[in-house]
């Protein structure tokens, strides 16, 4: 195996990108001007305001385009992997309602969430709910009513028809207005994957988090390091 052979197979491995067509930012949101931001294909974001031992994020519903929009709900959870690497969801703080959708097209509803870091906890500070959720998190949608219920988690192998139903977007630069300063965007797909009228369009809910940026899971960068070494001792056959 030569070492082009060696990239492409790490690349493969880390891709998270599915058989169809991912959608950028901009074909989501309608709007060409935010086309240049496209999935990053990872499943939580961190805190980046963390020196003290209270941190503060916001949460910005710009629009759902759902049946199910009334219904589902969005939110943090906190997770952690057993000893066969298998990840456990913890406590789960909803952010949001869909009744909350912005009105008419692309708007904005906004609610804070505060960290209080030696506790471990997250408060969401319009309902005053508290749950115990640490500085790196993932993200759910969930309905109990309609398409007898699903919660959909932003990593996608605890989703129960295995689909990746959240992209998330690294939008930190700014580099275009009309975000709210979000720092990464997530879009999310409400229907199973089959059977369920899937159309991948990722826009039944999208949301924008300021001060947080997507981080690589521990499975993610272990691949990373397999074909990091691997590129290597292709280059070790190549000299010997």
């Amino acid at each position: 195996m030569n070492i082009k052979t060696t990239l492409c197979a790490a690349a493969f491995c880390l891709s998270s990108a599915s058989a169809f067509a991912v959608p950028n930012l901009g074909d989501i949101l309608g709007d060409s001007s935010y086309s240049g931001y496209t999935d990053t294909g990872y499943e939580s974001a961190v805190l980046t305001d963390d020196s003290n031992t209270n941190d503060d994020i916001t949460a910005f519903l710009f629009l759902e385009f759902a049946g199910f929009k009334d219904n589902n709900n969005f939110g943090i959870y906190d997770f952690s992997y057993d000893g066969s690497g298998n990840l456990v969801v913890g406590d789960m703080l909803e952010l949001f309602a869909g009744s909350q959708s912005p009105s008419t097209g692309f708007g904005t509803t906004d609610t804070s969430v505060h960290f209080d870091l030696l506790a471990g906890t997250a408060t969401n500070a319009s309902a005053g709910d508290v749950r115990n959720i640490g500085r790196n998190f993932g993200f759910y949608l969930n309905n109990t009513v309609d398409n007898d219920g699903f919660t959909w988690y932003s990593h996608s192998a605890n989703n129960s028809d295995g689909f990746d139903h959240m992209l998330m977007f690294d939008t930190a630069d700014n580099a275009v207005s009309g975000l709210s300063g979000s720092d990464v965007v997530l879009a999310f797909e409400d229907l199973c994957e089959t059977d369920c009228g899937n159309d991948s369009d990722f826009n039944d809910m999208v949301i924008g988090i300021s001060d947080v940026m997507p981080v690589p899971e521990p499975g993610t960068l272990a691949l990373l390091g397999l074909g990091l070494a691997g590129l290597g001792a292709a280059r070790r056959r190549q000299k010997s």
